[in-house]
């Protein structure tokens, strides 16, 4: 091994050491839809403007809040952020009152607490396309390049994706890069680059005598 490559590697496992270590202590963080939060839905019972509500929520708790519509006729609306204090509440009630007219008071509007998500719950549904899309990986490298040798081969197809996931969600862990909807697209890029430089790799070796 090129001490270049020596560097490289060296820096990589510090990398990957590092994340695993945070990991286990501070976790990951994540999107607003995806951490520990609060939420307060409330009912309007006509078909409400999001943008006006989206201002609303930004005035009172900042610009870190979801607001979604959560009913098919648009009438009912759902505020979510990191906490929402019971004056927050009452403000952001008061508020949408002055643009609709309904029913329900600040009074008896709920702050519910809603957990954080898993992150294995977030990519579970990504596990079985990617073991499957891997599989196939492997056996197409193993036929196509079998006479570079099958256990060269099955290694740099088999550690290399797994030490440039790993990089990632060091690097996402490490500079608190929340995970979320698109942690999934950028798992499957590193794979793609990382497949591509294992063919590149593999290229390059020598074949085996036979």
């Amino acid at each position: 091994m090129k001490k270049r490559d020596a560097i490289i590697l060296a820096i990589i496992m510090l990398i990957i050491i590092i994340g695993i270590i945070l990991t286990c202590t501070i976790g990951f963080k994540k999107q607003l839809r995806f951490s520990d939060s609060q939420k307060i839905d409330i009912y309007v019972g006509e078909e409400i403007d999001i943008n006006k509500i989206k201002d609303i929520a930004n005035e009172v708790i900042g610009n870190k809040n979801m607001v979604q519509i959560i009913e098919i006729y648009g009438d009912m609306v759902t505020i979510r952020a990191n906490s929402i204090t019971e004056e927050q509440k009452n403000t952001i009630v008061n508020k949408i009152k002055e643009l609709y007219e309904f029913e329900q008071t600040a009074e008896n509007t709920n702050v519910e607490n809603i957990p954080a998500t898993r992150i294995r719950d977030i990519l579970k549904q990504y596990v079985l396309p990617l073991t499957i899309a891997g599989a196939i990986i492997l056996g197409y490298m193993l036929i196509t390049y079998h006479k570079k040798g099958l256990v060269k081969v099955m290694l740099n197809t088999i550690l290399i994706p797994i030490i440039l996931e790993l990089l990632l969600f060091s690097v996402l862990v490490i500079t608190r890069i929340p995970v979320g909807i698109y942690t999934p697209s950028l798992i499957l890029l590193v794979l793609v680059l990382a497949i591509t430089y294992v063919v590149c790799r593999i290229q390059k070796l020598p074949e085996k005598n036979v």
